[in-house]
């Protein structure tokens, strides 16, 4: 396969994510004052990192600060490693590919209208009329003109973050010894929250509570490991057809993956087509070969994993999922199982008692 070609499905893979996954989250966001945010951040990773303090104070028999040190350390190492390593190699892959685009566009463009030549020579019946190629011809060149924008801003937005990285230390300090004092003093700021609720209220709050905190860390668990399972058989699967860019596309393709239905087919799909009208068969096929194989393995775990993280039967969660979908579309399909975890909390807690046997009398 062409490195041409390959750019542009980075390019498409990095748009949809910008256009489709990120927004998601951009939103969720912004809602949060800008003031707060690091405590916000701190609560997020105290929570995600408590299941190995647990560990670490049970089997290891650690006191809890040193646990609660151990376990940021192994997660801000990680974050880390990513960091130092993996973005930079994302900058020097996206900025290839932002040259090869650039000098070859021509070539790409003749590829493109060959293909839907031999298309038109396969089926014969596609007669496509001479002022059309030619629009189409124009049209393909000013659509890898904004793509090579596109791709100049979003490497440049990358590399301004990382020149930036001095500047946000003081919001990452205070995010760190904010995450320190959640974790190490989580039982007292527990204690104290209880204690400030009317008596009555203390038993259902703490279930709910406790069951909606599971639900949520199983969720992020669940999701990181299905987009990281997706990622890997991305990259090893491109590395073994021999794609250029497999790291890049993998890692962009495990974070399509978010997207529900769609996800990798977003590259994969049009990546193959184009492959095989281009006259390269095997590798077209190959590439949806690893596509069939990447949705199978997804519909075969996806409901076991989220199921077991979130506390539901597989059954149960492929029912959410599917009922989230036909109502609310992707995010639907996100938040259907965490729904059925808030209701099934509420019943635990009784919330719903009063107005059952209300119901029943």
């Amino acid at each position: 396969m062409t490195k041409l070609a390959v750019g542009v499905l980075v390019l498409l893979a990095i748009y949809l994510l910008f256009t489709y996954v990120f927004p998601i989250f951009g939103d969720i966001v912004s809602g949060i004052p800008r003031y707060i945010m690091p405590f916000v951040l701190a609560l997020f990773f105290a929570l995600l990192i408590e299941p190995s303090i647990r560990f670490m104070e049970k089997r290891l028999k650690m006191g809890r600060g040193i646990a609660t040190l151990l376990s940021m350390f192994l997660v801000l190492g990680s974050l880390g490693f990513a960091f130092v390593y993996l973005i930079p190699r994302l900058i020097n892959e996206l900025i290839s590919i932002y040259h090869l685009i650039s000098l070859n566009s021509g070539e790409l463009v003749t590829r493109i209208l060959d293909g839907f030549q031999q298309a038109q020579l396969f089926y014969g019946q596609l007669n496509l009329p001479v002022d059309l190629e030619n629009s189409l011809q124009t049209s393909l060149g000013q659509a890898l003109s904004g793509t090579e924008e596109m791709l100049n801003s979003i490497v440049n937005s990358l590399i301004t973050v990382m020149a930036n990285v001095p500047g946000y230390f003081i919001f990452l300090m205070i995010a760190i010894v904010a995450t320190y004092y959640m974790a190490h003093e989580r039982p007292e700021i527990k204690a104290w929250f209880l204690e400030s609720l009317p008596h009555s209220w203390e038993g259902k709050t703490q279930t709910i509570a406790s069951n909606l905190i599971a639900a949520l860390l199983g969720f992020i668990k669940a999701q990181f490991i299905l987009v990281s399972i997706t990622g890997l058989q991305t990259i090893i699967g491109l590395k073994i057809i021999g794609a250029e860019y497999a790291l890049t596309i993998g890692i962009l393709t495990g974070l399509l993956d978010i997207l529900p239905i769609l996800g990798p087919g977003l590259i994969f799909i049009p990546w193959g087509i184009f492959s095989l009208f281009s006259g390269e068969v095997g590798f077209g096929v190959a590439l949806l070969i690893l596509y069939a194989i990447i949705v199978i393995v997804r519909y075969i775990i996806e409901p076991r994993i989220i199921g077991n993280n979130i506390g539901l039967h597989p059954l149960v969660t492929l029912v959410s999922l599917y009922i989230g979908l036909k109502v609310a579309g992707v995010i639907g399909m996100l938040l259907g199982p965490i729904l059925i975890i808030v209701v099934l909390a509420c019943f635990r807690a009784g919330v719903f008692d009063r107005w059952l046997w209300n119901r029943n009398d």
